[in-house]
């Protein structure tokens, strides 16, 4: 999180005049000839950044704390996945750029994977129970490592970032607000645990709304990557769609003891996960009809769409597995037509 507000910090140490602005983001496309660099920015919109012969480029090393170290480069330099800040003036098509500071795309993925481990080390995770927006708290029900049980949240000054369908990726979150928060979503708050470890002063705050449904295959549309089923519970259609990042595994027959036996078991829903997160990725190649999944997405309002972050094929076998003998009581709760043992947790990926 903090990679994506480092060039601008550093950028606002050597501002120039007012009526000027800025845009930052992600390079996605160059054409070198017209000298003109499209940035996916931080609301996921592209935006065309138009150099001249007078523009000045800057490259700035990870971790660098001013623009004293930054080094002067050609635009040609400029590639696909560096991150960009640009000062200049912005008309209705374009942003014609004075000054370019370029964060290379190796740089990125170092402070990437450097920000990850802080939210590794200083974050939880967990599903809102409740919000007052009165004091800026947040009610978790906190998941993954950290001891099960609700913890308060305090986001009063943090920074909020949001999920949407567009993309999966953690960086890729759009800037956000409390109140766009509701309960129900999963987030993800790096911070520190107060000495009693009953509260949090979060930082920053990532939050996404996602569901977890079981649902038939009906039809798979390779070429599209697109998926229509059948939910489990109410038997209603609904598409899934796919991006290059979902992930899609299927549950081998050899497997399928271990899961059923962990999710009738209370308190083993981690273990669950970790299973399933460690087999092998298939293709959707792999994917029939009639195949019973389990979809772990982001939901759309109208509740007929769903883009999938991880899908789950063979979850029909551990069903089976889970059912009671003859004569005995139903133990399992379903939860849209799955174990709860199949809620995953998806932030961050």
């Amino acid at each position: 999180m903090k990679s994506l507000l480092l060039i601008a910090a550093l950028f606002s140490l050597a501002q120039t005049p007012n009526q000027l602005s800025s845009v930052v983001g992600t390079v996605v496309g160059i054409e070198k000839t017209s000298k003109t660099v499209t940035i996916k920015n931080d609301q996921n919109a592209s935006v065309s950044i138009k150099a001249s012969d007078t523009t000045v480029c800057l490259r700035v090393p990870a971790g660098a704390q001013s623009l004293e170290q930054a080094t002067p480069i050609q635009f040609d330099e400029i590639a696909a996945g560096d991150r960009v800040l640009s000062r200049g003036t912005k008309n209705e098509n374009d942003f014609s750029a004075l000054r370019i500071v370029v964060l290379s795309k190796d740089d990125v993925a170092k402070r990437r994977e450097k920000d990850l481990e802080l939210w590794r080390t200083r974050g939880i995770a967990g599903v809102v129970k409740a919000l007052n927006p009165e004091t800026s708290e947040i009610s978790v029900e906190v998941r993954g490592s950290a001891p099960a049980g609700t913890l308060a949240i305090s986001a009063s000054g943090s920074q909020f970032r949001r999920y949407t369908p567009a993309s999966i990726h953690f960086e890729d979150a759009t800037q956000s607000k409390f109140t766009e928060i509701t309960v129900g979503d999963q987030i993800r708050a790096l911070g520190d645990k107060s000495a009693d470890g009953k509260s949090f002063k979060a930082e920053a705050i990532v939050s996404g709304s996602f569901k977890t449904i079981g649902a038939t295959l009906t039809a798979v549309d390779l070429q599209k990557g697109e998926i229509l089923a059948t939910t489990l519970d109410q038997k209603k259609p609904i598409q899934i769609v796919t991006l290059k990042e979902s992930s899609v595994r299927r549950i081998p027959a050899t497997l399928v003891p271990t899961i059923a036996q962990k999710a009738r078991a209370p308190g083993q829903t981690g273990e669950v996960q970790q299973l399933i997160d460690a087999l092998p990725a298939v293709a959707l190649t792999d994917l029939k009809v009639g195949d019973v999944v389990s979809i772990t997405g982001i939901r759309e309002q109208d509740d007929i769409r769903i883009t999938a972050i991880k899908l789950v094929a063979g979850i029909d076998a551990v069903l089976r597995a889970m059912a009671p003998a003859p004569g005995r009581p139903q133990t399992v709760r379903l939860s849209a037509g799955l174990p709860n043992a199949f809620d995953f947790s998806v932030i961050p990926n």
